[in-house]
């Protein structure tokens, strides 16, 4: 993950695609995603990591809570209001650091293998745009692998 950003780089920004095409290759990696029940077990399983931190984060800030403002829920509305604030932005932001990580990991090979097979040779690794004259290694960072047809 050396060049993170908050959407991942599907592919190489030099590759000018339409918005049709885009298209295409997106459903076309997404059913060979479905193919695939491990990758999209694996997508799933990170995408609702942050679900139980949730679950166990509002328990333990309950139960804090309650004991700081005597135990009753409508003593303070402004402090639980806060607390849920927090506890909804902090998911939201750990949500999609978990869903960067399951695209990243289960979701871009898929889009670079249905790269290749329209015809774009794409690095599996860097998601760089090969040319059929380039030797094995990619040129960007190389690695010795093509995306799969």
């Amino acid at each position: 993950m050396a060049n993170w950003n908050w959407w991942p780089q599907f592919h190489d920004p030099s590759l000018r695609l339409s918005w049709r095409e885009q298209t295409a290759i997106h459903w076309d990696a997404n059913l060979r995603m479905l193919r695939d029940w491990r990758a999209c077990w694996r997508f799933t399983w990170i995408s609702v990591l942050p679900v139980p931190l949730l679950a166990a984060a509002l328990t333990v800030a309950t139960q804090g809570l309650q004991v700081a403002i005597g135990g009753t829920y409508t003593a303070h509305a402004n402090a639980w209001l806060f607390l849920g604030l927090l506890l909804l932005l902090t998911y939201l932001f750990l949500q999609h650091i978990a869903f960067m990580v399951a695209m990243r990991r289960g979701y871009l090979p898929f889009v670079r293998a249905a790269l290749s097979a329209r015809g774009y040779p794409t690095c599996a690794a860097c998601g760089h745009l090969l040319g059929p004259s380039d030797p094995q290694a990619c040129p960007e960072c190389g690695s010795g692998h093509r995306a799969l047809r």
